[in-house]
């Protein structure tokens, strides 16, 4: 039997028109298909179309800034700086966060460490004076208290900051950089953390050494000049470093300082104004590419890769190429370079005047040599270079002299102060005085410091008395004469 099955026909449609609605079908499934690409490719990348153009920042990303922008301030500044022994004014402008209910506000060392005046704009853009409360160019940090009074006087209010753990950031967690790039205030860039543990080779700020005792937080958010000081926040807003620098020649390449590294000098700072760390004068060198040739585990300690001349290490008989095993029974196990900074750290933060056991291994031709144990006595850390002061009487800036300076420049300890400027057709300049001269003597008395070469020239211009002043250019002495002009 041979059933037969019928169809079900539904109305005539003409040839033409079957056409037209087969592609129209085909249009509308291409649109369809479009749009849901289009959908997951913004999802995907975060452009805006117009699917998201309008969508708001999430519920976590608008709590963090609620949470942490009422406490980011502006930071305008004066700084005083020399011109050829001419002192001049500059103003500039950077970043700040308030950390506390007494008004303290964390930032750089290179925004307000040497700044001759301090003002600082609030979130709800009133105006304060600050006062510098100390500052440490090792971390590029600096503590600025607000003016309290001023503050209650107009009736001001503000907010301040949680401080997190820079320890617990992870690798592609989102953060945000808040500050005041090129002047531009309450700005916000987003990004990711890109490393957690960045390392740079020691750097200078005008001469001033950072970045020795620390690594880096790098993001991706944008940092750029004005940001300075700034807070690096995580989603829960929390601060969890202070924006430092960002790289001009690069895309999306910023630095911040871990805020671990804040919360380490901060108490420092509100007790003393400073820093205060120890030296034993020594460089070192990660062991990478160095452990088959010492003939040595790759992961046990650390190259004194140079010695201080007239340093602690020196006089305990430490040797470039020694192999640092531990520093009083502490591991100085390094490898890569991003190692370097906790061991440095880990010596600076020993009491000054203080003794520690080294143990070195001191390889002999192609083995490991005996070990040693070297007793080395710290001293305190000093900076290369010190502030500059004017002497109007003969037109010239000075720095005093320090034993880094001295070593830097391979010169012998002497006493003197560094002339870094000297003002065209001043007594000075008619004398041939130049830049990069050492004045150690003034009629025959040894200079220890810029405040005492001030004094014996006030004297000398009272009297209008010339002056034989012995001085070290290079590796040579030479006498000049300096005399009062009329008009000097």
């Amino acid at each position: 039997m041979i059933c037969n099955s019928k169809k079900t026909v539904g109305p005539r449609v003409p040839p033409r028109w079957r056409l037209r609605v087969g592609m129209a079908r085909t249009a509308t499934a291409s649109v369809l298909m479009g749009a849901t690409c289009m959908l997951l490719l913004s999802t995907l990348t975060g452009c805006a179309t117009d699917w998201n153009i309008h969508a708001r920042p999430s519920t976590r990303v608008r709590r963090a800034l609620a949470l942490v922008s009422p406490a980011v301030v502006r930071i305008d500044v004066v700084m005083r700086t020399f011109n050829n022994g001419v002192p001049e004014s500059f103003r500039a402008i950077g970043s700040g966060v308030i950390i506390d209910r007494q008004g303290r506000v964390l930032t750089n060392f290179h925004v307000a460490g040497r700044a001759r005046r301090i003002e600082i704009t609030l979130a709800d853009q009133g105006h304060v004076r600050g006062k510098l409360i100390g500052s440490d160019h090792w971390t590029d940090l600096a503590l600025v208290q607000m003016d309290m009074k001023q503050i209650a006087a107009k009736h001001l209010s503000f907010r301040w900051a949680t401080l997190g753990n820079s320890s617990q950031v992870q690798l592609g967690e989102p953060v945000m950089a808040l500050g005041t790039p090129y002047g531009l205030a309450r700005t916000v860039t987003r990004g990711i953390i890109s490393n957690t543990d960045r390392y740079f080779n020691a750097s200078t700020i005008d001469g001033y050494e950072t970045g020795w005792f620390n690594n880096w937080l790098q993001t991706d958010a944008g940092i750029n000049p004005g940001n300075s000081g700034g807070p690096l926040i995580n989603l829960k807003g929390q601060v969890i470093g202070i924006n430092t620098r960002g790289d001009p020649t690069a895309t999306d390449l910023g630095f911040a300082i871990p805020i671990n590294v804040a919360k380490s000098v901060i108490p420092s700072l509100l007790q003393y104004h400073r820093v205060t760390r120890s030296y034993i004068g020594v460089e070192l060198q990660p062991l990478r590419d160095l452990n088959h040739f010492y003939k040595i585990s790759g992961h046990d300690g650390v190259l004194i890769r140079s010695v201080d001349p007239d340093s602690p290490a020196a006089s305990a008989g430490l040797q470039p190429q020694d192999i640092l095993l531990s520093v009083n029974g502490h591991p100085t196990n390094c490898r890569f370079p991003e190692q370097l900074a906790a061991i440095r750290r880990f010596i600076a933060d020993q009491k000054v005047h203080s003794t520690l056991t080294l143990l070195v291994d001191r390889p002999v031709s192609d083995s490991s040599g005996k070990l040693l144990d070297i007793t080395v006595e710290t001293q305190r850390l000093e900076s290369a270079v010190s502030p500059q002061h004017g002497i109007p009487g003969w037109g010239i800036a000075v720095r005093n002299l320090t034993k880094p300076y001295l070593r830097n420049q391979r010169l012998p300890m002497i006493h003197g102060v560094l002339v870094t400027g000297v003002r065209p057709s001043s007594p000075a300049d008619n004398a041939d005085l130049q830049a990069g001269d050492i004045i150690e003597r003034v009629n025959g008395t040894v200079i220890g410091g810029s405040r005492q070469l001030q004094n014996i020239v006030k004297a000398l211009r009272k009297k209008k008395q010339s002056a034989a002043v012995l001085i070290r250019r290079g590796r040579s002495e030479r006498t000049l004469v300096l005399s009062f002009a009329p008009t000097s």
